[in-house]
C-alpha cells in the first residue's frame, strides 16, 4: 500500500482501523455503548475514504445506513443513561489487542498482492480486507448475539466497499444498501427473541405458582 495518501484517506483509515480494533477487543457484554459508537465511526471513516470518489448524495446514504443500523441494533440493547464502569477501560484482553495488531500487519503485507487482482484504491482495499478479517474473527471468537451481529455487519460492509467500486451502478449500490439494512433488522429480531422467550418462561412459571 502506498504511504502517500490524501489527508481524508488517512483520517478514514485511522477511524476504521481503531474502531474495528475496539469492536474486536471488547468482551464486556454489559457495556455495548462503545462498540455501537465504534460501528458508527466505521461509516464516518468510510465517508472520508470515499469523499473523493462519490457524490454527496451517495455519501449521505452511506452515513444514513450506518446511523440507522446503529439505532436498530442498539435501541433495545443499550442503556445510554447507565453509568460507565471504570473496569471497562482495563478489561480489554491482551490476546485480542495483540491479535488485532497482528491482523493489521498481515493485511498490510498482503494487500499489494491482492491489489494486482482488484483494481481499487489501496486505502479502500486495505480497509475492506481489514473489516472482513475483523468480522470473521469477531464471529468466531464471541458467542453472544450482539457481538456476532457486529462481526457479520463488519464482514458485509467490507465486502460492500469493494463491490460498489467494482460495479459503478446505482442499482447495485441500492441493492447492497438494502441487504445491509435487512441484515441489521434480522439481527435486531434475533437479539429480541431470547428476551421474549425468557419473559414467556417467567410468565408460565408465575402462572404455575399461582
Amino acid at each position: 500500500m502506498r504511504y502517500e495518501l490524501p489527508l481524508t484517506s488517512m483520517i478514514g483509515l485511522g477511524l476504521i482501523s481503531l474502531s474495528s480494533a475496539l469492536i474486536l477487543a471488547n468482551q464486556d457484554q454489559n457495556e455495548k455503548r462503545f462498540c455501537l459508537l465504534a460501528y458508527l465511526f466505521q461509516y464516518i471513516g468510510a465517508i472520508f475514504l470515499l469523499i473523493r470518489i462519490f457524490s454527496f448524495q451517495i455519501l449521505f446514504i452511506i452515513f444514513l445506513t450506518g446511523l440507522m443500523g446503529a439505532a436498530i441494533i442498539g435501541t433495545d440493547q443499550i442503556d445510554f443513561r447507565a453509568p460507565i464502569q471504570k473496569k471497562y477501560f482495563i478489561s480489554f484482553p491482551l490476546f485480542r489487542v495483540l491479535l488485532s495488531i497482528l491482523i493489521w500487519g498481515l493485511i498490510l503485507s498482503i494487500e499489494p498482492r491482492i491489489a494486482l487482482w482488484i483494481p481499487i484504491p489501496d486505502s479502500i482495499l486495505f480497509v475492506s480486507l481489514w473489516m472482513i478479517s475483523i468480522g470473521i474473527v469477531k464471529v468466531s471468537l464471541d458467542n453472544d448475539y450482539f457481538s456476532m451481529m457486529l462481526g457479520l455487519l463488519n464482514l458485509f460492509f467490507g465486502f460492500q466497499l469493494v463491490y460498489i467500486l467494482l460495479e459503478e451502478s446505482s442499482l447495485v449500490f441500492g441493492f447492497l444498501t438494502a441487504i445491509n439494512l435487512l441484515i441489521t433488522l434480522l439481527g435486531a429480531f434475533i437479539l429480541l427473541k431470547p428476551d421474549s422467550e425468557q419473559e414467556e418462561q417467567e410468565f408460565l412459571e408465575s402462572e404455575e405458582n399461582s
